[in-house]
């Protein structure tokens, strides 16, 4: 059976993820039929997994039960204090299991949750708790004094400290949690809006993205599809292995990102999986974890997910248990898919895309889905149409490349008091822009080939710097690999390379020859430089091509 008429029959009249016509704050757009309106409704739905394990976190470990007494306690004390539907809660601390109980009360309490980047400075924490207007923030004790003496005196704190409990502004998280029982969970319509997500700013401010019940729900009814997908495809579902008694995910994705939140976080709450959390990334940590943990997912980006599989004493780790493994968030390096079939027996890959602006839905493949073509982004989501196309806006044919635009269940209600934004990102038929470059081709699989900001004009002559990344990935020795344009008085803009390479046996000429042999000559760049150094990445661990960029025009003779 195809994967096409899969989808179909998975998707049809009265089957479980049958998709019809439902309306929405946007109108009336295709929609899982059987989805609950609310995620309020998913979350009070994984109560029914009582005394499971859940959480384990440092030396903290919860059950189900557990983790929601103390999100129940949190809220009763939020409630105490004022907390009314509406208010926005802001998050900024690292991940723990401090974060996933503060979410779930302030989002059983009727609050618009917003959570922050933790990785960002006191000022550009500061500006995202201003700009959304939040009157409530949950924080560790670096983000507390990072931010005391810059936010209005009046607001209202619940601050996490363990080293110095109380605050001039605030209460210490256990105190905070020895409530009295809550009142009763209202459940918010459909369209109500529950969510803010900060983009990452990188082409300018980072700006708020507003999304309703109704969206969280499908989108997480279309990370369930995903799998039953992949089930249907390869016949049943895979069995346990190497000692594992449970599903547990590894969480080391940033839960204020959608992809962490959803995936890591709510999928979780609705398949009972336990979530073993990472304070930050080191590989040999997480391959401890896994090992003894016995964690079965890895989910994470393309840099990371090689990283660990690429470490030197790989084999000194027991990571039988582990045979799930997601790269997400950006394009895969072109190695990457043999890199997992080698290190993970029978591995079970995936991939996908979407933006913050989707929840991360767009596009998603795993196991079967993704070995048909693992080159591709996955298959279109049944939620979510895309098109792509022309600058000039003409809609493009199937297989053509162009700007991929899209709308559906998952798409954003705006940004955050920002008119502009919204003016420039919607299309005058509702579609939204995503700045991507890519094409869907007759099967249904979407391609990603590259960003409209990133173009490199030379000559007059434009040049996707993905597909100069993806032919050097393919170069033995090559680890991480971003291509960029810089100035140039003659051609206009020239490519350039950093590239990280395991050892001294990769020398410039080599990368050179290697190219040549898979690419157009000018599509090489002029300028190449090596390094043993892991490339600078940002927030959500893809590489930050702004500040790679201006490092190495800064060190340019």
């Amino acid at each position: 059976m195809s994967i096409t008429t899969t989808i179909e029959e998975l998707t049809a009249q009265g089957a479980f993820f049958e998709v019809c016509e439902t309306a929405t704050a946007r109108g009336t757009l295709p929609g899982f039929k059987h989805a609950p309106q609310t995620l309020t409704e998913i979350i009070q739905n994984a109560r029914g997994h009582g005394d499971l394990n859940f959480i384990v976190s440092g030396d903290t470990r919860l059950s189900f039960a557990e983790f929601f007494a103390r999100a129940d306690t949190l809220r009763a004390f939020l409630e105490s204090e004022g907390m009314k539907s509406g208010d926005r809660f802001a998050i900024a601390m690292r991940n723990n299991a401090e974060w996933l109980i503060g979410f779930t009360a302030a989002f059983l309490a009727g609050a618009t949750v917003v959570p922050i980047n933790s990785w960002g400075q006191a000022p550009e924490l500061a500006f995202a708790v201003n700009d959304c207007e939040a009157s409530w923030l949950l924080c560790d004790d670096q983000r507390a004094h990072m931010l005391d003496a810059l936010l209005p005196t009046e607001r209202r704190l619940v601050v996490y400290e363990r080293s110095e409990p109380g605050s001039r502004r605030g209460v210490c998280f256990e105190d905070a949690i020895s409530s009295d029982a809550p009142s009763e969970v209202t459940l918010p319509s459909a369209d109500e809006v529950c969510l803010i997500l900060y983009t990452s700013g990188s082409t300018g401010a980072p700006k708020g993205v507003i999304h309703c019940q109704q969206a969280l729900s499908q989108a997480v009814f279309n990370m369930m599809f995903t799998g039953m997908l992949t089930m249907t495809v390869e016949g049943g579902l895979r069995e346990l292995r190497g000692g594992a008694l449970q599903e547990k995910a590894l969480l080391n994705v940033p839960l204020f990102h959608a992809t962490g939140l959803l995936g890591s976080f709510v999928l979780p709450l609705v398949t009972a999986q336990g979530i073993v959390m990472i304070a930050k990334w080191d590989a040999q940590e997480a391959l401890r974890l896994i090992e003894s943990e016995r964690v079965t997912l890895f989910s994470s980006v393309p840099a990371l997910v090689k990283d660990l599989l690429t470490q030197p004493n790989l084999h000194e780790f027991d990571i039988s248990s582990l045979q799930r493994v997601s790269s997400g968030g950006a394009a895969m390096p072109s190695d990457l898919p043999g890199i997992i079939e080698t290190k993970i027996d029978q591995a079970y890959a995936s991939g996908g895309y979407g933006l913050t602006e989707t929840l991360a839905v767009g596009s998603q493949a795993a196991g079967a889905v993704f070995d048909a073509k693992p080159a591709a982004a996955g298959v279109q989501s049944p939620i979510m149409q895309v098109r792509c196309a022309a600058p000039d806006g003409t809609v493009l044919p199937t297989g053509e490349a162009g700007e991929i635009e899209m709308q559906g269940m998952a798409c954003t209600l705006g940004y955050w008091n920002k008119p502009d934004a919204n003016a420039a990102i919607f299309t005058e038929d509702g579609w939204m822009k995503t700045g991507d470059i890519g094409y869907v081709d007759d099967d249904g699989y979407l391609h990603i080939t590259g960003r409209i900001k990133d173009i490199v004009i030379r000559g007059g002559e434009n040049i996707f710097p993905g597909d100069t990344e993806q032919a050097c990935y393919q170069i033995d020795g090559v680890k991480e690999c971003v291509v960029f344009g810089i100035p140039d008085e003659v051609m206009g803009e020239e490519l350039a390379m950093i590239v990280r390479v395991d050892g001294s046996v990769v020398t410039k000429d080599r990368i050179r020859s290697g190219l040549k042999s898979r690419i157009a000559a000018y599509k090489i760049p002029k300028y190449i430089r090596l390094t043993e150094e892991p490339l600078m990445r940002g927030a959500t661990e893809k590489f930050d091509k702004r500040a790679i960029r201006r490092a190495f025009i800064d060190q340019m003779p």
